[in-house]
């Protein structure tokens, strides 16, 4: 049926094979229990979305960048004098390529929920005085004012925070110590200027102390979920769900 996913992308309520939940996955059953239940159950599939290749082009070129400075074990510039990162620099492990490739990520098998989770990250760093990590995620934008306070309290920053939380949860459960995480943000600068064929930004690095002490709860709910066969309400705040809501009463209503 067009619309629905084949049956290896979906689950079958109280399967014994393993199951992948990404990121995003986890990230929509905590926005919204019913979009998560019609996806990851039912398979209906989410219209698609275009790609946004500027920031998958800035991301590659800080990973090249970051790269050389993990190959040299050397500071990069901009973490030049902040305290917290005095002795930090970019972590060299044989699997990191594997950790940034999409639907490949960093797993972790949940063996107690029968879950493959999993997520993938754009940089990870390490304290070579303590041996801790420090999880690092590449933003690019393009604001007037890029304010740090605002930037991490700003609503639609929830979404990066919460991935943030889920990648230290995934670390810590794989036996990695986790010091704290960074964005490193790369801010396009468009006032009062023009093109000419080249693009400058700012970059500005944000500190985030991840908080996971909800996350294993929140997993337990979530496969309790997976495996009942009730379709939960619609959430309020949920967007999609008004979309399908409305649109089903504007059709019986013709």
């Amino acid at each position: 049926m067009k619309g629905i996913k084949g049956d290896r992308w979906r689950y079958k309520p109280k399967q014994n094979k393993i199951f992948p939940i990404s990121r995003t996955k986890f990230g929509n059953f905590l926005d919204c229990q019913r979009c998560f239940y019609l996806d990851v159950v039912e398979g209906l599939k989410s219209p698609s979305m275009p790609g946004w290749p500027l920031n998958s082009a800035t991301d590659e070129m800080l990973k090249n960048e970051f790269d050389i400075h993990r190959k040299n074990q050397t500071q990069h510039p901009d973490m030049v004098g902040i305290k917290s990162l005095q002795n930090v620099v970019p972590y060299q492990h044989k699997d990191l390529n594997q950790w940034r490739e999409n639907f490949q990520g960093f797993k972790y098998i949940h063996k107690d929920l029968n879950l493959e989770l999993k997520g993938a990250i754009d940089d990870v760093w390490i304290d070579k005085k303590t041996n801790e990590l420090i999880i690092v995620d590449y933003k690019s934008t393009a604001k007037n004012d890029l304010d740090e306070k605002k930037w991490i309290n700003d609503k639609y920053t929830r979404d990066f925070l919460k991935q943030m939380n889920f990648y230290t949860y995934l670390f810590k459960k794989a036996g990695f110590p986790i010091k704290t995480t960074f964005f490193y943000i790369v801010n396009a600068l468009k006032k009062n200027r023009t093109f000419n064929n080249n693009m400058k930004f700012q970059s500005i690095l944000i500190e985030y102390q991840p908080d996971t002490k909800d996350i294993e709860k929140k997993l337990k709910e979530m496969k309790k979920l997976m495996d009942s066969d009730q379709v939960p309400p619609p959430t309020e705040e949920c967007e999609d769900c008004l979309y399908l809501a409305t649109g089903n009463n504007l059709i019986n209503n013709e």
